[in-house]
């Protein structure tokens, strides 16, 4: 991690493995000091390695909810309780499975496990497995009597210590590992645990294995079998300037050969990582702009007409990316674990060729890659994944992601001078189709980006933005519900308007 942080990288960490506080160590009861103090090294880790004083190390760690130490995680960053136990310069993200959703709607209980124990009796990692298999292992690790290190309690009483940490920190983020893992493209070469420090990235990790220490010739060497530690290699297109047909033929083609050259080229902090990135040739092609453009061409954010509009852009920027992959396979050759991927079978986004033929605007052209993939592969395991963008989207002079716009106008202050940032192109033909974040409604923001999502196989850095004193408990509750049917993969950070309710909305202030 210091490694990785100290070269400008952000860092996600899965800690499911990790045994709970209280478990034992060799046959030796209420010995481990469970995730919490691991979590404080990784903080301290970040805090220490700050990238030449230019900011702090950026590390998410993630935790499954049904670990013992999740309400101790949860708490990491809040008002309360002991010092201690706080960790405030990282940014936690929970891992919460379909079956606990489950038993949120049904009002059901749900039960708090050691991994370590689980591994003990039953032989298995429960966190290594996903969908019906982790299901039906976990009921019957609530069943079973010799797993007696659990703790039982209703599914909303945790929901709602989620929510309250989740309004009050902004974290922490969620990772819905079941919609993840179903969705993975390269499902048959491993499985993904947690995702990295903006909630975009979805691919596969495993652990490294130590082997030994020994001594050879003088010198101390130590021994590992390497895991997969991924890497993001990023580019974003700027939608308000890329959206014709023309366009969309001139860049793709482009944007894929100079990152599959920078995975060539680039420079790996750890070994792993350069192995990883060879192996998988991942990359996550991503988007901004898209408020610019839906005002430009009149269109609100949150109508369905927009929805439909966006849904068949989408559908070409998918088409265009997979188009090039395809066509740099041929040339380059295919990532290594092409065979037995979905790729492979003609599975595109979570999505065979009947589907396209029903679903899509351009059944014709899909069928025809589908063929082609199946022919000559893709270049890239993975392709796409939207990115937050705010800095380069202030850069290249447009609206951040995909999300609706902040504000029309507002003074942003920093350590050198305010800058005064303005809507671009804001005129009075499109200025009521710059909506802003805040005076939306959230379920018609999720319905926009469940949209996109059919069209994405990694995940969309997805920031919620709510008003308390307008949403209640139950609203927001609702809202992740939603979410989690809509099959949205992560959710980002959760902004909280509390200081601004009383401002007037900007669109009427003139």
């Amino acid at each position: 991690m210091a490694q990785i942080s100290k070269f400008g990288g952000g860092v996600g960490a899965y800690l499911g493995h990790i045994r709970s506080k209280g478990g034992d160590i060799r046959g030796v009861k209420s010995t481990s000091g469970g995730v919490i103090p691991w979590v404080r090294v990784i903080n301290d880790t970040a805090a220490a390695v700050n990238q030449l004083g230019a900011r702090f190390g950026a590390i998410s760690p993630t935790l499954d909810i049904w670990h013992r130490d999740i309400l101790d995680f949860f708490n990491l960053q809040t008002e309360t309780g002991d010092i201690r136990s706080k960790s405030f310069d990282i940014f936690p993200a929970v891992s919460i499975p379909d079956i606990f959703m489950r038993r949120l709607e049904s009002q059901g209980n749900w039960t708090l496990f050691d991994p370590h124990e689980i591994h003990q009796i039953k032989g298995q990692r429960i966190e290594d497995l996903y969908g019906h298999a982790f299901d039906q292992l976990y009921e019957e690790c609530e069943k079973d009597t010799k797993i007696t290190f659990k703790t039982v309690i209703p599914a909303k009483d945790l929901m709602k210590t989620f929510l309250k940490t989740a309004v009050e920190t902004g974290m922490p983020y969620v990772f819905f590992r079941d919609t993840v893992n179903a969705a993975n493209p390269n499902k048959h070469a491993g499985m993904v645990y947690s995702t990295q420090l903006c909630t975009e990235i979805c691919q596969n990790t495993t652990d490294a294995k130590f082997i030994n220490e020994s001594l050879e010739n003088g010198d101390l060497v130590l021994r590992y079998t390497p895991g997969e530690s991924v890497v993001c290699n990023l580019a974003s297109i700027n939608m308000a300037r890329v959206h014709t047909q023309q366009d969309i033929d001139d860049v793709f083609p482009t944007a894929l050969r100079i990152l599959d050259n920078v995975i060539t080229l680039n420079f790996y902090p750890i070994e792993e990582a350069k192995i990883t990135a060879q192996k998988y040739r991942s990359i996550g092609l991503g988007f901004m702009g898209l408020a610019e453009y839906l005002a430009c061409q009149q269109l609100g954010y949150e109508s369905q007409e927009a929805r439909d509009h966006v849904d068949s852009l989408f559908e070409k920027y998918a088409y265009a990316t997979l188009q090039a992959s395809n066509a740099l396979a041929l040339e380059r050759g295919s990532y290594a674990l092409f065979p037995e991927s979905d790729w492979s079978l003609g599975i595109l986004f979570g999505h065979d060729e009947k589907w396209y033929q029903k679903n899509s605007t351009m059944p014709a052209q899909w069928a025809d890659l589908i063929a082609k993939i199946k022919k000559n592969g893709v270049r890239f395991s993975y392709h796409l994944a939207p990115a937050p963008n705010t800095s380069t989207a202030a850069v290249v002079g447009t609206t951040a992601g995909l999300l609706p716009i902040y504000k029309k106008f507002f003074v942003e202050t920093n350590a050198i001078a305010p800058i005064v940032t303005v809507a671009p192109h804001l005129s009075k033909e499109n200025f009521w189709f710059y909506k802003e974040y805040v005076n939306m409604e959230m379920p018609h923001v999720i319905d926009m980006i469940s949209v996109i999502y059919k069209w994405i196989d990694q995940s969309i850095s997805f920031e919620w933005l709510i008003n308390p004193a307008k949403t209640s408990p139950a609203e927001l509750y609702a809202c992740y519900i939603k979410a989690w049917k809509q099959k949205i993969k992560t959710v980002y950070y959760l902004r909280s308007m509390s200081g601004e309710v009383e401002e007037s909305c900007a669109s009427c202030s003139g």
